[in-house]
């Protein structure tokens, strides 16, 4: 990022001059502070950052030079939900969007190009010209889901969740409450919203219901896998009428063979790393080579080459797997 970063320097000079921004040299300390940090930041970060740099700067004009790298196009503000405003850079003809846990805060960026033109034929279906978008998808990250017991009461869980009621843990006037109010084990259920003193509003198919903090602490819900539904759904092909595809892991595949992704899984770390890479549902992929020891394997994705050790590529699910000769294109 070296060259983008002196490139970015190269132009902040040139405008702000241009502009005949006040106190320049100090702002340039700040925008210096501001590439050293490679992720979202708030002012008390670049705050703490230039103190490290020995540059000691107030708090309110850091403000002022980060909205001023925001209004010339070299930092992106985002405010997310419930959190303090968030600045990163704008490297120009570059974008990604956001997933965003709700219970440590980690934020993971990622890029889908399957995404973006489904996102471009939605515009041009209804006649709208599309400037621009973001997408926040809010949830809970893996470490945070391998850390939670597999039953938790409805009290704890998060608004947004879909869960299966599994146990009610109640006495029997107080199961008779809440089956009078249409609720029973094995319902599929979404938090609509939760606070209040402690109530959790549920939408239990198209009807909403109030719990108190009491019951609903005695309401025992599991974690309703939507991947695993939506892989079953894949795989009848129910909505297409189209009969079930080839799949094969990414590891399993040979010299010259391509298709296209259908499921990145691993845990953590590898599973981010796999996506930041732009191994997503929908790429096409292509199996380059293998090294001479069949480790690691050499691919191709979106134009890049790159390289995966085999127990990484046994992660990645393609399907309609075929063979192309790219020397002839």
């Amino acid at each position: 990022m070296i060259d983008t970063h002196e490139h970015e320097k190269k132009q902040f000079k040139r405008l702000f001059q241009q502009q005949g921004i006040d106190r320049f040299d100090s702002r340039l300390l700040v925008l210096e502070a501001f590439l050293k940090l490679e992720h979202h930041v708030t002012i008390n970060d670049l705050v703490a950052q230039l103190e490290e740099d020995k540059a000691h700067l107030e708090k309110g004009f850091v403000l002022s030079s980060m909205e001023l790298l925001y209004k010339f196009g070299f930092a992106t503000k985002i405010e997310f939900e419930d959190k303090e405003t968030q600045y990163e850079h704008r490297h120009l003809g570059l974008h990604h969007d956001h997933m965003v846990c709700t219970k440590c805060g980690m934020i993971l960026e990622f890029k889908d190009e399957a995404l973006e033109k489904q996102q471009l034929i939605v515009a041009e279906a209804y006649g709208f010209h599309m400037l621009q978008h973001k997408m926040e998808i809010y949830g809970i990250c893996s470490n945070c889901l391998k850390d939670r017991s597999p039953l938790v009461p409805l009290h704890k869980a998060k608004k947004g969740e879909k869960l299966i009621v599994k146990e009610l843990e109640a006495g029997k006037n107080m199961q008779l409450r809440i089956s009078s109010m249409g609720l029973k084990i094995g319902d599929l259920i979404e938090i609509v919203s939760t606070g209040f003193g402690g109530q959790v509003v549920i939408a239990n198919g198209d009807n909403r219901m109030v719990l108190g903090k009491g019951m609903a602490e005695k309401v025992m819900v599991q974690l309703f896998n939507q991947s695993v539904e939506q892989d079953r759904d894949i795989e009848g092909n129910k909505d297409f009428g189209e009969p079930p595809q080839e799949t094969l892991l990414l590891s399993r595949m040979k010299s010259g063979q391509e298709g296209i992704v259908r499921k990145v899984a691993g845990e953590g770390v590898l599973r981010r790393r796999l996506l930041e890479m732009g191994i997503n549902r929908g790429t096409a992929i292509y199996v380059e080579k293998y090294a001479p020891l069949k480790d690691p394997i050499e691919i191709v994705v979106k134009g890049y080459h790159m390289s995966l050790r085999v127990e990484e590529a046994a992660n990645i699910l393609v399907e309609k797997i075929g063979f192309k000769n790219r020397k002839n294109e």
